[in-house]
């Protein structure tokens, strides 16, 4: 028995670490823990239920327990009662029938481990089954407010605003006792405004021409030169990235070496500089990002590219719903700050966003897949080399094509041929056992394909009823047993007759259909002993129509490439004519329809009636097996996820080989990672408790309600993707401008007006200046969504220009009322992050390269790559410990605000990095450095390239006596390399007043 639990306990200890906060501890609660709690647990230990004694809907009653004790123990999963249950460790083992797999089982051991954290505000949890309403009420929350652009405020000082924005600040600073601090020095600020907009320093010659500028627009004008340079777009396009989850390999565990790249994701960190710096206005910049291929007139091929939003999260081992919930979470949280995957298992359990909202959007991403070739959005340099590249490539992706139509013709063909089969598992067993396990084990050929399997009995829950022409018998018949519990065969055959004999009289135009004349042949002609020859009858029926009726030769395992499109037999169900004259007796499977008799006119017309009551029945039992909404249809799409264990493996290595092909060539064309919508789209029915294989009512592809202002439409455009995109930045939607511009506001000042970026719901901290929020928003949409506008604005205001550091008796009296500066009396000095650290030690060092998109680097590995740090591999399952180091966002979800830690690595790093010392070798090599032979002047020079300032003279004096100190034996650096190394290392460079 311990070894149940000993996987567990391992995959426990591979989830995030113990020291959680309560956000995120909350968070691990409702979208992990909540989930299997309310699928597995309440039904015995609900609010309704408690065997022995045990509710597990609070965190107090699992923590007093029941009959046999607590049911659990803080920070003791050993000792806790409901880890052992659930491990099956004991004699007492839960759920009984039902064991939880070792992922649900680590699920819970950690949630013990880290204290059983549980919203502290949350209801007990009761049913899952709810429908949330949204009513005019929830719109009160301040997000959901209609955007509003609020009158100015009245402030005493009014000598100090010199733009809108000022006022705002000002006001709360006067109602608080509060002044602001002065401006910054010319110097300070011209440094700030080059972080800010481009991430790197201004060299010594541009911050003297600044502080000398006597003209009343100098700031001004260095604004517009930086926001036109073409560094700006690297700078807030890896912003950006952060909020896309943007990386450029797979996440596939076993995935090594040049495997593990996605050799196309770099196109979508192109689009996102490119359209950055060309100030795409943020309205296209998101509707492109969800619907590019669906804009009209059509967008530019490259802005295809912009789709790599969508596909360049994380693949979850092909687990289709985990994907959706992805694009769900990035898309929600990224544009309007509403945390809607919250309500995948459940209605959200804060923000009125019901589980309806969720599966509405889901059937947007379900009604999306990704081509098996991806278009191409710019041509390489023509070279013998890349025809003779493209043309294998050609030929691999051709290969893989004939594949995959081989394997969906046959595995097509089998899973009609094998209807019985899957006719007589229904029949025979009420709940498939894997229907709720993994959708990815390796099936052998012959097993039932878990998938149809659900299909099938999906499709008998909805057809198998009264007035259904072709299941309703089969409906009464699989009755027979519960109503003759433990009846012999015989008892069965005599029942099943009875109801063979009330089908036969049912009238036509009655209120319970017609059976279809077939169907009734077939059974009437079959030995009816048990449920299982029922199935047995029905499966035999459809699989000989479908053979009398399909043209071309099947495939039998060797494959043709010939596909099921031409065989033309995809059509919708043709529902069977009522017959007044009751169904026709005949054979199970009728022959080719006699010729009319000569006879009378009456007989002819006759003849012709039962032959197109003939055609109809057929028609209609053979769509049941070749439409498109058969429970035999497999997408073409999806032809992997249905095939064989070898061929699975074979599929994969195809595609393995062409991606590798194109990550490892040079020549290789640039081609956008997209998304095309599906022929026909999904129409989404809730999953209940989030299990695909409990399906709940049918929702609308439509828009979330609480950011809908009227009354909602259903998506009518294919899937309804660019409707979303459309809805997302409609200027009615109250969150969408919020959201960017208080995404802007952070990177300027360090801080967010609301400081939960990427969740604007009920838990949210309200913004510090709420009128100050929607008046940027108002301005920011009415100026034609211009992020450049915006940063412009926000950079001319005297609460931007404001000094970090002002007198001690200033900072005592503002630190007594505000001392976290959320009424920013000064502005928030800030280090900076690991790119803009990079790239500056790479431009004071005179080696920082240009560079205009392409594919990543290893900046890690060779220190002596020298572009800048955007350009630099992101590897999702591998991060580099100097990136975790430094702070780089995890590519696994979008980062909403970098977190800000001070560890000794840093430090260490600036000291004994290859990289750091590289580039403090590089600046004593500069020319206008190296030839300098008077030690003062070298001084001088080494200040004005790193610090873009001259030393004072104390600081002259002590350089001149570090420089002339014997050399360390053992150092890599000489005396001026370590000089300039001190330097570059200094708080001065390293964070911004």
């Amino acid at each position: 028995m311990r070894l149940r639990i000993l996987p567990a306990f391992i995959l426990a200890c591979l989830l995030p670490p113990i020291a959680w906060s309560d956000d995120e501890g909350e968070e691990f609660f409702e979208a992990k823990i909540r989930p299997i709690l309310v699928q597995h647990c309440l039904e015995c230990h609900g609010p309704d239920k408690a065997e022995s004694d045990l509710h597990l809907t609070s965190r107090e009653s699992i923590l007093v327990g029941g009959k046999s004790g607590p049911a659990a123990v803080e920070r003791d999963p050993e000792n806790s009662l409901l880890v052992n249950a659930i491990g099956y460790a004991t004699e007492l083992q839960m759920p009984p029938d039902d064991q939880l797999d070792d992922g649900q089982v680590a699920l819970l051991t950690k949630w013990v481990e880290i204290g059983l954290p549980w919203p502290k505000d949350a209801a007990p949890i009761l049913r899952a089954d709810s429908e949330m309403v949204v009513r005019e009420a929830d719109r009160e929350h301040w997000s959901f407010r209609p955007i509003e652009n609020p009158p100015l405020p009245t402030v005493t000082n009014t000598a100090w605003p010199s733009t809108s924005i000022d006022s705002y600040v000002l006001a709360k600073l006067e109602a608080a006792n509060l002044k602001p601090a002065p401006s910054a020095d010319r110097a300070t600020l011209i440094r700030r405004a080059y972080y800010d907009l481009i991430g790197l320093p201004p060299t010594y010659e541009e911050v003297q021409a600044f502080v000398v500028d006597p003209s009343p627009n100098a700031f001004e004008k260095i604004i517009d030169r930086l926001l036109a340079s073409p560094r700006y777009g690297e700078r807030w396009g890896r912003h950006w990235l952060d909020v896309a989850r943007y990386a450029d390999t797979k996440d596939g565990v076993l995935m090594y070496g040049d495997a593990r790249l996605r050799p196309y994701a770099y196109t979508y960190r192109d689009y996102v500089v490119r359209a950055t710096n060309e100030d795409l206005p943020y309205n296209q910049f998101v509707q492109q990002q969800l619907a590019a291929d669906l804009i009209e007139p059509p967008v530019e091929s490259w802005r295809l590219a912009a789709l790599g939003f969508l596909t360049l999260g994380r693949q979850y081992d092909g687990n289709t719903h985990d994907v959706i919930d992805d694009q769900i979470d990035v898309m929600t949280r990224g544009f309007m700050g509403l945390t809607v995957a919250c309500a995948r298992c459940h209605d959200h359990k804060y923000d009125p966003i019901p589980t309806a909202d969720y599966y509405s959007l889901y059937g947007v991403m379900a009604s999306c897949e990704s081509p098996a070739e991806l278009p191409t959005i710019a041509l390489g340099e023509a070279s013998s080399e890349r025809d003779d590249f493209e043309c294998a490539l050609y030929g691999k992706r051709y290969g893989l094509n004939q594949f995959v139509a081989s394997q969906h013709a046959f595995l097509s063909d089998v899973a009609r041929n094998r209807t019985g089969d899957y006719l007589v598992k229904i029949a025979a067993e009420r709940q498939d056992p894997l229907e709720n396990a993994v959708f990815f084990l390796s099936l052998a050929p012959e097993d039932l394909r878990p998938s149809i399997v659900i299909r099938w009995r999906r499709y008998l829950a909805e057809h198998a009823v009264p007035d259904d022409p072709v299941f309703g018998l089969w409906q009464d018949l699989m009755q027979i047993d519960d109503a003759t519990s433990g009846s012999t065969a015989e008892a069965f055959a005599t029942a099943a007759k009875t109801v063979l004999e009330k089908w036969s009289t049912v009238p036509g135009g009655s209120e319970s259909a017609q059976c279809n004349p077939l169907v009734l042949a077939a059974l009437q002609a079959a030995t009816l002993n048990n449920r299982g020859d029922v199935a047995s009858a029905y499966g035999k029926l459809l699989v000989e129509i479908y053979e009398k009726s399909v043209p071309s030769p099947r495939l039998r395992g060797e494959g043709q490439g010939e596909g099921l499109n031409d065989r033309s037999l995809e059509r919708p169900i043709v529902a069977a004519a009522p017959n007044a004259e009751g169904p026709s007796s005949g054979p199970a499977v009728p022959g080719p329809p006699s010729p009319p008799p000569p006879a009378g006119e009456k007989e002819h017309a006759s003849a012709n009636d039962a032959f197109d009551l003939e055609v109809e029945s057929r028609e209609q039992l053979l769509a049941l097996l070749t439409s498109t909404s058969s429970p035999c249809h497999i997408p073409l799409g999806q032809t992997h996820r249905y095939t064989s264990r070898a061929e699975t493996d074979q599929y994969y290595a195809k595609l393995a080989e062409l991606d590798l092909m194109a990550a490892i060539s040079a020549v290789a064309s640039p081609r956008a990672m997209v998304v095309f919508d599906k022929p026909e789209p999904v129409h989404p029915r809730i999953f209940t408790r989030g299990n695909p294989t409990l399906l709940g009512r049918p929702v609308a592809r439509q828009f979330v309600a609480i950011a809908t202002p009227g009354d909602r439409q259903p998506f009518s455009n294919g899937s309804g993707r660019l409707d979303l995109a459309q809805a997302i930045t409609a200027t009615d939607n109250p969150l969408t401008a919020r959201v960017i511009v208080n995404r802007v506001w952070m990177y300027h000042f360090g801080e967010p007006l609301v400081s939960t970026p990427s969740d604007f719901g009920r838990r949210s901290t309200p913004p510090t200046h709420p009128e100050l929020l929607d008046h940027l928003a108002t301005r920011f949409v009415s100026e034609g969504w211009s992020l450049k506008k915006l940063h412009r604005w926000i950079m001319l205001s005297k609460a931007y220009q404001m000094a970090s550091q002002v007198s001690e008796a200033d900072v005592a009296a503002a630190n007594a009322v505000d001392p976290e500066n959320r009424l920013l009396w000064r502005m928030n000095r800030q280090r900076l992050d690991f790119e803009s650290m990079r790239d500056t030690l790479l431009a004071v060092a005179g080696r920082l390269e240009d560079r205009a998109g392409g594919r990543p680097i290893d900046i890690i590995g060779d220190p002596n790559v020298a572009c800048r740090t955007l350009y630099g591999l992101v590897d999702r399952q591998s991060m580099p410990s100097v990136f975790r180091a430094f702070d780089f966002a995890t590519p696994d979800q979008s980062i909403e605000r970098r977190p800000r830690t001070m560890m000794p690595q840093q430090a260490l790093f600036a000291l004994n990095s290859p990289f750091a010392l590289s580039q403090a070798q590089a600046v004593t090599r500069r020319p206008e450095i190296a030839t300098l032979q008077d030690s003062s002047e070298r001084i001088r020079a080494i200040y004005r390239a790193v610090l873009a300032r001259e030393p004072d003279e104390s600081e002259l004096n002590a350089s001149l006596e570090f420089v002339t100190l014997p050399a360390a034996p053992q150092s890599a650096l000489s005396n001026w390399e370590q000089f300039a190394q001190v330097l570059m290392s200094s708080n001065e460079l390293m964070y911004v007043d």
